[in-house]
């Protein structure tokens, strides 16, 4: 087990604040808000369970087996753990979650000064996803690059 510098535990705090947070939920809970009108503590309850208290649970759980979804599903079985598994990895992935960070990025960001035509969104997304590959093929580093360079930015 390895001592973490002060530097270190507030860069991986960044980081970890910087993977969470997103568009959604910077604009989600004031439309919640709005909508739930008198019952706005019920709503900002619910909010709180479901996008803080849901990923914090999962990083704990996460963390109890070494960050191995194997070891965390095992007592589903094979085959479910493994349904489970490719389900979890797709929607995080491909399905939803990545194309979601291009266009909300764009639209919140870009859109304003580019438009809205599919070209512009399609380039964005290609210099956007061009710059994802590169800080993720140094998964070691992803510490220093978003926890020291891109949360604090």
């Amino acid at each position: 087990m390895t001592n973490l510098r002060t530097r270190d535990i507030i860069a991986l705090g960044f980081m970890t604040f910087a993977l969470f947070i997103g568009a959604g939920n910077i604009i989600f809970p004031p439309i919640v808000a709005q909508q739930a009108g008198e019952h706005v503590w019920l709503a900002a309850l619910g909010f709180l369970i479901t996008a803080v208290g849901l990923p914090v649970i999962t990083i704990m759980a996460l963390s109890r087996v070494e960050g191995s979804i194997q070891i965390l599903s095992s007592p589903l079985g094979k085959i479910a753990s493994l349904i489970l598994t490719v389900v979890c990895y797709l929607a995080v992935g491909p399905l939803f979650a990545t194309p979601r960070t291009a266009t909300v990025s764009y639209e919140i960001g870009f859109s304003a000064y580019f438009g809205d035509s599919a070209s512009t969104l399609f380039i964005y997304s290609a210099i956007y996803f061009t710059l994802v590959m590169l800080v993720s093929l140094y998964p070691h580093k992803i510490l220093d690059t978003v926890g020291y360079v891109l949360s604090p930015a």
